[in-house]
This record gives structure tokens, C-alpha cells and sequence, in this order.
């Protein structure tokens, strides 16, 4: 069952959690990563947020403005790409000459650049859902769509007969997110990297999941014309005692902004960023803690994956956060391993 609306809201002690005003390792005074260390400035003005400019200082930012009650009710509204609301506009999109982008191999990214790329789902699979992507200029706005690709790179690590695990680079050219986010598709020889800019990914079916920062997205929804829904498992589910997919499984297109009026609707993590189907992947500890929960991911093409985010940060790094709430100096951020393995 394929349910378009938000994300459900899931328990990791936000409240409690985002009283505290510990710096993440390596930051002190006024200087910044990510948005986590703007935490201390408390609540931001209404229709403005904080954001970790380029000089690494904490700044107030406009929210874009929320459209009227039928703004959105048209699904072709946000079909025009408006070049004026690109954050690094001069750089022309190219909306309609990408989406099979991805569909051959991009060598560099791959240790195993010489098995079948598209072994697995091409161009997303077989579509039954499609059309125009709803609050497409709030998503330009909101999530800072670039019309630049990510240098960041996909490469399979995995050695387990029958699973992967999966190098995802989403560092986007540094915490203000320069590039755009770094977008990829399921094969049979591993997730491989799709050569995409974030706009023109909105009408991109190549795509099955992409990654920028600490935040991951999936092809559906109000994030992509595909049909790449995701189901939540209880938690403390383990990886390997997933072996079908649960059919009271309820899974979910992407809903970070509302229907109809395209209000943006953040996770609860108190730094504004979207409501996204996996936002659950992590906690915060004074850093970003793996919650190991396992998601189901039903592919355009309906076959399943079952997927749980390893590390966010190098795994010496993440092991670290996990038991001490603490870094080492040399973290390396957004630099994810994914665990995943197809379903039966």
C-alpha cells in the first residue's frame, strides 16, 4: 500500500535532546558546521531559520514565503523552471535532457565499473505513478536545489554474498552545501551513481534515492516524478531477521510539504531540515547517532530493498558518536555507508 502524506514522527527524545547547547567536536565560540551548531541561538524569528554560511558563522535566513490556499492545488504550477529562484542561478537547467542521465556507467565512481550497470532498475523501472512533482518551487527554495553536479562519489565496499554495503559521498562541496545532492539508483552490482543536478532530478525517473548532508530523500512524492516508497520497521528490528516484506507494511511517498498549500513540513530535529521518509536513520547525541533502524524501500519496478544507514561519519568516527556522544577531530561527515540487500 502506497500512501502519499507526511512522514511519521518517531521517538528520539527531540525535546530533551535539543535543550542542550554542546558544540559538535572541533567547533568552539561563534564558529559552525552544520546548522546543529546553530542550536544555541535558540529559536529563530518567525519565517526566518539559522544556517552555517560559507564563513562557517550562524546566520538568520528568510523562509520562503508560503504560498496562498490554492497555490498548489495545480499540478503543473511548479512544471516552469523560474531560473530566478536558484541559489546559483547562471547556470542554465537543463530540465528535459537528464533523465536518462544516469542509464550508463560512470566509471569513476564504481570499483566495479566492468559488471552490468543496469543489471538492476533502469531509469527508475516501470512507472505507475508519474506526473508533474507538486511545491516544486518551494523545494528549490526550501532545500537550496542546486543546478550543479555532485563531485561525490558511489561505490560499492561490500563483501557478503547476497548484501551490500554501499559508499555514499554527500558532502556537496562543504556544510553550505555548495553542489547539488548526490543521486543514485539500485542494481544488481550495487547502488551506482546518477549524473544529476537537484533540478533537474525533480523530473528525473533515474533516480531511486539520493543523499546531500544529513539528509536523504527517495525518488516520489514531492521529492521526484518516480514511484520509490519507504515503510518503517519497528523498532529494535534487526538487519538480518528482515527476510519478506511485512504486508501491514504501510509504505510512504515523500511529504515534506503539505498538499495543496506546499507548507514545509520539517523533521523534528529543531533544525528545520525536511521531514523526509528516512529522517529517522539518526539521533542526536551532541553528534549524529545511528538509530539502526531498518527501512523497507519498494522500487518503481515494485520489487523491495531493505535498507539501514551504517554510518553517517567514517565508521571508527561513528562508532565513537554512537557510545560517547563524542568526535575525534577528523570526523568525515556526510560520508555514508548504506546496508542494504533486495528482498524476496
Amino acid at each position: 500500500m502506497v500512501l502519499r502524506r507526511g512522514a511519521g514522527r518517531y521517538g528520539r527524545g527531540a525535546l530533551a535532546v535539543l535543550a542542550l547547547t554542546l558544540a559538535v567536536a572541533g567547533c568552539s565560540g561563534e564558529e559552525c558546521v552544520d546548522a546543529f551548531d546553530c542550536r544555541d541561538k535558540g529559536s529563530a524569528p518567525e519565517g526566518q531559520r539559522y544556517v552555517c554560511n560559507a564563513d562557517n558563522t550562524c546566520e538568520l535566513r528568510d523562509l520562503p514565503a508560503v504560498p496562498d490556499e490554492d497555490a498548489g492545488t495545480t499540478t503543473d504550477a511548479g512544471t516552469t523552471t523560474d531560473a530566478g529562484t536558484t541559489t546559483d542561478a547562471g547556470t542554465t537547467t537543463d530540465a528535459g535532457t537528464t533523465t536518462d542521465a544516469g542509464t550508463e556507467p560512470d566509471a569513476g565512481t564504481t570499483p566495479d565499473g566492468g559488471t552490468d550497470p543496469d543489471a538492476g532498475t533502469p531509469d527508475g523501472g516501470s512507472q505507475v505513478c508519474g506526473g508533474p512533482v507538486a511545491c516544486k518551487e518551494q523545494s528549490i527554495a526550501e532545500l537550496t536545489l542546486r543546478t550543479n553536479i555532485a563531485t561525490g562519489l558511489v561505490r560499492e565496499e561490500g563483501t557478503t554474498p547476497g548484501q551490500y554495503l554501499t559508499f555514499l559521498d554527500a558532502r556537496a562541496g562543504g556544510a553550505s552545501s555548495l553542489e547539488s545532492y548526490t543521486y543514485a539508483r539500485f542494481t544488481q552490482t550495487g547502488l551506482v551513481k546518477v549524473d544529476l543536478d537537484d533540478q533537474s532530478a525533480l523530473a528525473s525517473t533515474a533516480w531511486d534515492i539520493a543523499v546531500r548532508r544529513y539528509n536523504i530523500r527517495v525518488n516520489s512524492g514531492v521529492s521526484g516524478p518516480s514511484c520509490v516508497t519507504v515503510a518503517q520497521t519497528p523498532a529494535g528490528t534487526l538487519f538480518d531477521a528482515v527476510t519478506s516484506v511485512d504486508p501491514a507494511s504501510e509504505f510512504l511517498a515523500e511529504a515534506y510539504f503539505t498538499a495543496n498549500t506546499c507548507e514545509f513540513v520539517p523533521d523534528e530535529s529543531g533544525i528545520n531540515a525536511p521531514g523526509t521518509a528516512m529522517a529517522t536513520f539518526w539521533s542526536y547525541n551532541s553528534c549524529l547517532a545511528m538509530t539502526n533502524k531498518v527501512f523497507l524501500v519498494q522500487l518503481a519496478d515494485g520489487r523491495h530493498v531493505k535498507l539501514q544507514v551504517a554510518s553517517y561519519y567514517e565508521p571508527a568516527a561513528q562508532a565513537q558518536c554512537n557510545t560517547s556522544g563524542t568526535l575525534p577531530a577528523a570526523s568525515g561527515a556526510a560520508q555514508f555507508r548504506f546496508k542494504w540487500a533486495y528482498l524476496p
